[in-house]
């Protein structure tokens, strides 16, 4: 063909390159910090060690903020080179050369992150909370309360003695470990319960109920509350003082000063030492009493109750520990009276010499005990005694 006949040809049409402008930067410098604390806050929410409540909690925050920011700022930026290098000079925000890239780098990767962890933790919200501990609430999961556990507040909650009782039978009944756990937290929440009464007697059935799983930790609560507790004392003489002295010896005064016959006026006041001695004794017992209530519904007093109405076979690694508390002058009567009882229940023949020693105790409440620990322990050994 002449080279007449040729058609000019076109030049090729160069394909059109968009150009990754002021938004796309924005975007390239802001989305690592975003993205980086809202990955960081859900890993926050699932892992229960990291709290951000905590000075820790926070510092790590801020630096796998920094770090995870700073890779990811560098895998958007290897995502979008390719197309600002096909721009060329016609991009001219967020180039493909070295130093534009570093500086975006340290842009998106340390300066917007740490400028944004600092502002956070800073500045103050209108209810005075800061972002970061707004974030921290919202990153805290609330964990979903086990049937154990919402039972358990029913019965501190509850305001009558059936619902209480019955909310711990429930409790009883389910025999789980976490039952056991919200039993205890019954014991020392409720303040119903360290009154005595039918709440208390069921909360010791119920924690009875699990033996020896459940003795370490009634030890602990023991050894918590009892050690150091200073002994009872009757007040019966204290009282008879304070409230009917003064009257007695008005009486004997004018019982005196009456009586004209000194045989008559003996027998008169000898009547009225009768009587006082009479009373002395009325209130002593009524003073044991109140004493034996008091200690016995107290923390210590609670667990002793607890190991009477285990088993024999459950506590039978209880009687040393009984012994102990019976001889040891520094418990409450009111316990010591309880340890008797359990040494009754548990011991042999040899354990009669401990419970007589305490025939003679100043206290009425822990002779009173010692008699009854003397008479059942008697009675489960028969005539033989063959348990010593």
């Amino acid at each position: 063909m002449p080279p007449e006949s040729r058609e000019p040809q076109e030049p090729p049409a160069r394909t059109r390159v968009e150009t990754i402008g002021l938004v796309g930067l924005a975007v390239e410098l802001l989305l690592p910090a975003s993205l980086s604390a809202a990955l960081l806050l859900f890993a926050a929410t699932y892992l229960p060690w990291w709290n951000l409540r905590g000075r820790l909690g926070i510092g790590v925050f801020g630096v796998l903020l920094v770090a995870l920011s700073f890779v990811l700022s560098v895998w958007v930026d290897a995502r979008t080179l390719r197309g600002r290098r096909l721009a060329g000079k016609s991009q001219l925000l967020n180039r493909a050369d070295p130093k534009s890239r570093l500086v975006k780098f340290v842009l998106g990767g340390l300066v917007i992150p740490v400028a944004a962890f600092a502002a956070a933790n800073l500045m103050r919200l209108p209810d005075r909370r800061t972002p970061m501990a707004l974030a921290a609430q919202l990153a805290v999961r609330t964990p979903v309360a086990s049937r154990e556990s919402q039972l358990a507040s029913a019965v501190i909650h509850a305001r009558g003695a059936a619902g209480k009782v019955a909310g711990i039978s429930a409790l009883q009944a389910s025999g789980s470990p976490a039952a056991l756990n919200q039993l205890f937290r019954i014991a020392a929440e409720d303040p119903v319960v360290s009154k005595g009464g039918a709440e208390a007697r069921a909360l010791a059935k119920a924690l009875a109920a699990y033996g020896k799983l459940a003795t370490p930790r009634l030890l602990e609560r023991f050894a918590a509350a009892g050690r150091g507790h200073v002994a009872s004392s009757p007040g019966g003489r204290d009282a008879f003082e304070r409230y009917f002295g003064a009257g007695f010896e008005a009486m004997k005064g004018e019982v005196e000063a009456a009586a004209v016959d000194p045989a008559t006026r003996a027998g008169e006041v000898a009547r009225l030492q009768v009587a006082e001695a009479q009373l002395k004794r009325s209130l002593e017992e009524i003073e044991a009493a109140a004493l034996a209530a008091r200690d016995e519904n107290g923390p210590a007093g609670f667990v002793m109750q607890t190991f009477l109405e285990m088993s024999p076979g459950e506590a039978a690694d209880l009687l040393s520990f009984a012994r102990q508390v019976a001889s040891d002058a520094t418990c409450s009567d009111g316990v010591r009276g309880q340890a008797l009882l359990l040494v009754a229940r548990l011991g042999g023949k040899g354990d009669l010499d401990l419970l007589y020693e305490q025939l003679g105790s100043p206290s009425p409440l822990v002779e009173a005990r010692a008699l009854q620990a003397i008479a059942a322990l008697s009675a489960r050994l028969g005539p033989g005694g063959g348990n010593g």
